[in-house]
């Protein structure tokens, strides 16, 4: 199983990943990046590091309620907040000079995702240095993206807007991972409202000076405690159930192309498809016979999980016929939650026991299951901002050892599946085997 390093926080959960703030120190390689300096020892901290963050948002639109209440709780924290805007993109190429550098095959985009907020926010949220270079017409540039796409400082990325024409925008810097965390590109406002993103989906908060303050005005405000409404902070302990960003999944499995249907669908080009896809639905274990299209870097992760499971006599708690039948890997479409592309669109997440699980319902997924995905790179669903059990998604390392609260199958001590204080499933099992799942209707992934 390859081994990757993640960050907080999750894709179903935030666009944005919270700023790493360990360090704070910008070296000359980073300046030299802009055309800034170009010498190869450490330079004197050229801005503030960035301190704690938090980040409010809803399942679906950023409603009135959650906007107005955060920000006045922030204030009355002694913080500020802001709202900013974030989904993925569609990228038609990279242009040095007119010439292409990097481009999807003709027709179909590449997958960005972006972040945007008011330029007066943008040097508290990620940094002087990123303030000083945005424009009405620039972007920065997440290193581990410009990487892979080869870009550099004054390339123009070429991006589909929402009405599908194209605007091109300047590279004006390129920062590192640990200062965008999952946003591929960050702009102002001004510049997503070109490109048709006119809807806020979250609220950020920073110079917070007063962790439990922070939180004491959330909750008096009515923001912590809603029901579609979630609080994500910089100093939250890493939770088993975090996805991967959209640009590590690209360096783990490769860069997407997508193209978007005259009825809103999605296509993949069948290029991608021939290297990326298995050849049709395969087996994937042959004692839980579940038959699926999936990326072919995570079969196996996935078959591993499937035959622990099975080996640990819990077969009877996956519903092959309904996988089979509802459920699967590979469906490409878009996030029901978000405007990001469902890692389905990659083949990298599995839906099984789809009638007992539907999206927003409470979980009923053994929890010895859960964990056993865990064990071999699968983070689940369920503890999702909008619960999803019936989704494990893989992220290419083990999550069984790490110790969170979630709300949902929380991992046990020392790793362990199973708690060996009963020899009997008592509360280990939200649901006691399949024929006694009250169903609900059929989930189509």
């Amino acid at each position: 199983m390859a081994t990757m390093v993640r960050l907080r926080p999750r894709a179903a959960v935030l666009a944005l990943a919270l700023v790493a703030t360990a360090g704070g120190v910008v070296f000359a390689a980073t300046a030299a990046i802009d055309g800034a300096a170009t010498v190869g020892r450490p330079a004197e901290r050229l801005v503030e590091p960035v301190g704690d963050l938090a980040v409010a948002f809803d399942v679906g639109a950023l409603d009135r309620f959650t906007h107005e209440a955060t920000v006045a709780a922030a204030l009355r924290a002694g913080a500020v907040a802001a709202p900013s805007r974030s989904l993925s993109l569609g990228l038609r190429r990279l242009a040095r000079n007119g010439a292409t550098v990097h481009a999807p095959p003709a027709g179909y985009l590449i997958p960005m995702a972006v972040i945007s907020m008011p330029r007066e926010a943008v040097g508290g949220v990620l940094g002087s240095d990123v303030s000083a270079i945005l424009g009405p017409s620039s972007v920065v540039m997440n290193e581990m993206t410009a990487g892979l796409m080869g870009a550099a400082v004054g390339d123009v990325v070429e991006l589909r807007t929402a009405a599908g024409g194209t605007l091109g925008l300047t590279v004006a810097g390129i920062r590192p991972y640990s200062q965008l965390g999952w946003a591929e590109l960050a702009f102002t406002t001004d510049v997503a409202n070109r490109l048709g993103m006119h809807e806020d989906t979250r609220v950020v908060i920073w110079d917070i000076d007063d962790r439990e303050a922070l939180d004491r005005e959330l909750a008096a405000g009515g923001v912590l405690g809603r029901a579609d409404t979630k609080v994500v902070r910089s100093w939250d302990p890493v939770d088993p159930d975090d996805t991967i960003s959209t640009a590590r999944t690209k360096v783990a499995l490769g860069e997407p192309w997508y193209r978007i249907e005259s009825d809103g669908s999605l296509t993949m080009h069948p290029d991608w498809i021939a290297s990326n896809l298995t050849a049709g639905r395969v087996l994937l274990d042959p004692t839980i016979r579940i038959r699926a299209q999936c990326h072919v870097r995570i079969v196996s992760d996935l078959s591993a999980a499937l035959a622990e499971v099975a080996a640990s006599g819990l077969a009877w708690a996956i519903d092959v016929g309904n996988a089979n039948t509802y459920g699967g890997c590979y469906a490409p479409r878009y996030s029901r939650t978000s405007g990001f592309l469902s890692r389905h669109t990659y083949g990298m997440a599995l839906d099984t026991n789809t009638s007992s699980n539907c999206l927003g319902c409470t979980p009923r997924m053994d929890c010895r299951v859960v964990r056993i995905f865990r064990k071999h790179g699968f983070a689940w669903g369920g503890n999702f901002r909008q619960p999803d059990g019936m989704h494990f998604e893989w992220v290419g390392e083990p999550l069984h050892q790490i110790q969170f609260p979630s709300r949902y199958c929380p991992n046990l001590p020392g790793g362990a599946i199973q708690s060996i204080a009963t020899t009997s499933v008592g509360m280990d099992v939200l649901t006691a085997g399949p024929d006694e799942i009250e169903h609900d209707h059929p989930h189509d992934p």
